[in-house]
């Protein structure tokens, strides 16, 4: 059965291109594309699969795993899993953030010389409804995302300028971040959704976790809020906050 999944960037362990552009594949996620990354180490290869993606001004993109579930820390076997919050760019450089189950947090970001970087992506998404922060339709057709909900469709949600929601803080580089759907719903005339973890960083390209980092679960709508629970780990507890920001909602053109 043939792969979805097309080669868009490949780098070498220097970083330089040797498939593929840094533009095209930024274009593919400025469009809802899905990303993973595939990457050789001295002892182990892997992909990453990416829940939320970032796409920015220019060439600028990046993947966030927003609860990756690790066993080792440090080279040593925990006795508990832990999250890993990651972030990927073009950069050779990646940001981590360990969050213990006791609520001790690691920063282990780090540059690493992987032997080749390997962006895959599917581009298989439709915007099917767009808004401002208003709710104002910009695009498309809220009925029809009313109905590809009825109909069990796949859907993900891009929310622009979502650095910098623990602020509500809409400043800095335009950006889109599009992250996965797990409950969508329609209620009071207007359809939203239960989504995966969310990732937050400060508004800035490039950021890294040092730069402040926030995990979300949040309940964009069509309206233009958006519900969110906050927290920065290691701080507990959530706080709750509602922000507006413009939308795009996409459906699967293939499943």
């Amino acid at each position: 059965m043939a792969s979805h999944w097309v080669l868009a960037l490949e780098q070498s362990q220097n970083l330089e291109v040797t498939q593929g552009s840094i533009a095209a594949t930024a274009t593919a996620l400025k469009n809802g594309a899905d990303l993973r990354l595939f990457m050789d180490a001295h002892t182990y290869e892997e992909t990453l699969y990416f829940q939320q993606t970032y796409a920015g001004e220019g060439d600028a993109f990046a993947g966030l795993m927003t609860h990756h579930h690790s066993y080792v820390h440090r080279e040593s076997l925990t006795d508990e899993p832990y999250f890993s919050l990651f972030k990927y760019d073009v950069s050779g450089s990646f940001s981590l953030l360990k969050w213990m189950l006791d609520n001790r947090v690691f920063d282990d970001s780090q540059a690493y010389p992987y032997g080749v970087y390997r962006w895959y992506v599917y581009d298989r998404w439709r915007v099917v409804y767009e808004h401002d922060a208003e709710g104002n339709c910009l695009t498309g057709d809220l009925d029809a995302l009313k109905e590809s909900i009825r109909e069990g469709r796949s859907l993900k949600v891009g929310v622009k300028q979502l650095f910098g929601i623990q602020d509500d803080d809409p400043s800095g580089p335009q950006h889109i971040s599009f992250f996965n759907i797990m409950q969508p719903l329609i209620k009071n005339g207007h359809a939203g959704a239960n989504c995966d973890f969310i990732l937050s960083s400060a508004p800035c390209w490039p950021f890294s976790w040092e730069d402040g980092l926030t995990l979300g679960v949040v309940w964009p709508w069509t309206s233009g809020e958006m519900t969110c629970n906050l927290v920065k780990p290691g701080h507990l507890p959530f706080r709750r906050t509602t922000v507006r920001r413009a939308m795009q909602w996409l459906v699967a053109e293939d499943a």
